[in-house]
């Protein structure tokens, strides 16, 4: 009788079996390589944006696309002109009312549902940097398609009070300004 071998591929424990080793495992490493650096650049670029320190240079006076003027710039006949228009009364019962805090949440519906009655009405905001600007700038956009115009100053200038009084003889003061943050 001839014996015959029989070669076994089995692996000796059971459930245990030997890989071989492809060269596509090898590709796949210098593939991620890319994609790593990559990584650690866009890691790096987010790091500069969140963690950079503010600029100093002053914003620019000149851009056209903004609708309300800085306070140190407020005045002069054409400023007038839109402040007398933004708080003039359309109803025979209206009011007409300064809204602090007008970009505000309750401050941009508020004003809205004042000018949508027929009252007057002039907004005034400080847009500091505590909430998204973008967010700011939308709702003063909004606030002034429906005819309310936005001063941008703050509550504690008394002269741009003054000259706000003087120009407008308001009934009203909705006094919705607040300073976020300050806990």
């Amino acid at each position: 009788m001839s014996q015959m071998k029989h070669i076994d591929n089995t692996p000796s424990t059971p459930g245990k079996f030997k890989m071989e080793k492809s060269p596509y495992n090898r590709l796949r490493m210098h593939s991620s390589l890319p994609k790593l650096f990559w990584s650690f650049v866009f890691l790096g670029l987010i790091f500069m944006f969140f963690f950079r320190s503010p600029s100093s240079s002053s914003p620019v006076t000149s851009d056209l696309n903004r609708r309300s003027l800085r306070t140190n710039s407020y005045g002069g006949p054409a400023w007038e002109k839109r402040v007398r228009t933004s708080a003039k009364i359309r109803s025979r019962s209206g009011i007409s009312v300064l809204v602090t805090g007008a970009i505000g949440f309750v401050g941009t519906h508020v004003s809205a549902a004042f000018k949508l009655r027929g009252d007057g009405v002039l907004g005034l905001y400080n847009f500091n940097e505590y909430y998204d600007p973008s967010l700011k700038r939308a709702r003063q956009a909004l606030l002034e398609r429906t005819g309310v115009y936005i001063v941008e100053g703050d509550i504690n200038n008394v002269a741009l009070l003054n000259k706000l009084f003087d120009i407008v003889p308001f009934t009203h003061v909705m006094h919705l300004a607040v300073q976020a943050g300050v806990c």
